[in-house]
């Protein structure tokens, strides 16, 4: 992921902090604002993810807003 991959990211989900832990060479986002409801949770959303690829955050953020949309 370079720079220009992780603000365009950013900007498509505003509502996470997204950045790159190079210690343990993964991708991690944190949702923020408010907590999760128990709803929420039972129903898949994430406080945080954490992926090995970049590629794999995307389709995980983007499983998120999926979730999202149907509550």
């Amino acid at each position: 992921m370079d720079d220009q991959e992780e603000l365009r990211l950013q900007q498509q989900y505003p509502m996470w902090h997204i950045r790159r832990i190079p210690a343990m060479d993964c991708f991690m986002a944190t949702r923020l604002g408010r907590p999760l409801t128990q709803r929420e949770l039972y129903y898949g959303l994430c406080a945080t993810v954490i992926e090995d690829t970049f590629q794999d955050l995307r389709e995980t953020l983007s499983g998120q807003s999926k979730i999202e949309e149907d509550l």
